[in-house]
């Protein structure tokens, strides 16, 4: 299965991003997932493509806590 492009919804009010599989035709009429109404698809400049794999963020490195300064070292002896 290809990946989806994604067409924005052309619905001021919505403005959405609509999954598209397969091929995408410009100046076809597509209907919005969200609310329904029919957009045209823009040219091919204007599609967005997202990468629907997860990026791998890494690790975050471990801070190191500051110890408390150990004021026992200079205990008067008996």
């Amino acid at each position: 299965m290809p990946s989806p492009a994604y067409l924005k919804c052309s619905n001021p009010g919505c403005g959405k991003l609509n999954p598209v599989y397969g091929d995408i035709v410009p100046d076809t009429e597509y209907n919005c997932v969200f609310c329904g109404r029919l957009f045209k698809a823009p040219t091919k400049t204007n599609i967005e493509t997202i990468d629907t794999k997860k990026q791998s963020r890494g690790k975050k490195p471990i801070q190191k806590e500051s110890r408390p300064q150990n004021r026992n070292l200079r205990k008067p002896m008996n």
